[in-house]
């Protein structure tokens, strides 16, 4: 028997039951814009934001930002920036962000250490953590905290936080 192999085939209709493509056969540009793929088939990707005003001094703050509602999620990016940066001494602070849930609810830490800011850095200076392997791991029911440790006693303390935590996570 000769298989012969077809460089391009429309069916209006297929019924199969098991469908295997190889590897790369469908690609994101094969689906169609208007393919209507139902939002409880896709991962999203969000960004939890935290932010303290600019005018005043940072100040430490332990705040949840966002509850995991799909069966897993993993944090990918944590980015910190601080419109007027800490200047003149040894004030400084520091961010964390960390997991906690119903059966363990001590919170736990997602990076491998804190990101610090002091008067190294510069006005608006973007500053991203490094994310731990195994706690950045989340499940439905986890709350995810952005941490925030305040330091120094000398110059000017930092105003105008952003954190972003960036997730992604399965749909629900």
């Amino acid at each position: 028997m000769t298989i012969q192999r077809l460089e391009s085939v429309h069916v209006d209709e297929l019924s199969c039951t098991t469908f295997s493509p190889p590897a790369g056969c469908i690609t994101n540009a094969s689906v169609l814009p208007a393919a209507g793929i139902a939002a409880t088939k896709l991962q999203r990707r969000i960004s939890a934001p935290y932010s303290q005003a600019d005018g005043s001094d940072i100040a430490a703050a332990i705040v949840p930002v966002h509850v995991v509602r799909g069966a897993t999620a993993t944090v990918v990016g944590v980015d910190v920036a601080c419109v007027d940066a800490p200047s003149g001494g040894d004030k400084a602070f520091s961010v964390d962000v960390q997991k906690a849930d119903e059966g363990t609810p001590t919170p736990a830490t997602v990076l491998t250490g804190t990101i610090a800011y002091s008067a190294t850095q510069s006005d608006c200076e973007v500053e991203s953590g490094t994310i731990s392997a195994s706690p950045a791991a989340l499940v439905t029911g986890d709350t995810v905290l952005v941490v925030v440790a305040v330091s120094g006693s000398t110059g000017t303390q930092g105003q105008g936080l952003i954190v972003t935590v960036t997730i992604d996570e399965d749909a629900y």
